[in-house]
């Protein structure tokens, strides 16, 4: 049997604050919301958000989730997203670069803390 994709949950502390990221900031479309969940697409990858206002991060504030979203063209993503990104505080956006693992991606903080990482296998030189 295929997959037909992975949605994972992440559990945002404001609803709205993460809709605009996601809607606004992000190239995300809202598809379906109802009182404290909400489902997100771009393109073949999705997301399903639950809003718990009092869930606490992790005990060291660290992130508890990466959410990886292999797209065709990263650096063509990253220059739609360009401007949009510019105005997010440097700590909650990583540059676009070609990492050691052979993927070239750039990563998102989004509200609750956790990282959403764009990328796409690195051009082999």
């Amino acid at each position: 049997m295929a997959l037909n994709q992975i949605t994972p949950f992440l559990h945002v502390p404001d609803m709205n604050a993460a809709l605009d990221f996601f809607c606004e900031t992000l190239p995300f479309t809202l598809r379906f919301r109802e009182s404290n969940y909400a489902y997100i697409a771009f393109g073949n990858a999705a997301i399903r958000l639950l809003e718990e206002p009092g869930r606490a991060l992790t005990s060291d504030g660290k992130a508890r989730v990466s959410v990886y979203i292999d797209v065709p063209s990263v650096d063509q993503l990253h220059a739609q997203l360009r401007e949009r990104l510019e105005k997010l505080s440097p700590d909650r956006v990583e540059p676009i670069m070609d990492k050691p693992w052979g993927q070239r991606e750039f990563q998102v903080r989004i509200p609750d803390g956790n990282w959403l990482t764009f990328g796409q296998p690195a051009a082999v030189s």
